[in-house]
């Protein structure tokens, strides 16, 4: 079961643009094989028609347009990925099979879903010997 959602490209809908919303904004996107190399590329369009992006080559857990900033630019994370983390590249064999077009939004700590529990709440307030106190408040008399 994927943990994030995914963008559905068919192999029939290879070479053939097709409307997406990207951050609330109309897109136009494409994705096309490159039969001799074996390798995916995407382009991109905004709403008027503009080409932001021709032919960027899908890598295998890289985010797409990573390497483009302009406000014309989707916010999201779109990226090539194997959710079982057993793929090594993007190519046409594995494309929408194992390696699907992810929205990765999962938390930039890298601990994908989860969420740390804390076995208390309770903290330490365990005063030391030493002389290494701080007096923050300025009103104490030591």
């Amino acid at each position: 079961m994927a943990l994030l959602d995914t963008l559905d490209v068919s192999q029939e809908d290879y070479g053939k643009p097709f409307d997406v919303i990207l951050g609330g904004r109309f897109y136009e996107m494409e994705i096309d094989l490159n039969k001799f190399a074996n390798f995916l590329t995407a382009s991109l369009w905004d709403a008027d028609g503009n080409a932001l992006v021709n032919g960027e080559k899908l890598v295998i857990n890289q985010r797409l347009f990573a390497s483009l900033n302009s406000n014309d630019f989707p916010i999201e994370d779109i990226v090539p990925m194997d959710e079982s983390d057993q793929e090594i590249e993007c190519n046409g064999d594995n494309f929408n099979d194992t390696v699907k077009l992810t929205f990765d939004d999962r938390p930039a700590d890298g601990n994908g879903f989860d969420t740390p529990i804390a076995d208390s709440n309770e903290t330490s307030n365990a005063d030391s010997d030493d002389e290494t106190d701080i007096d923050l408040a300025g009103d104490s008399d030591e």
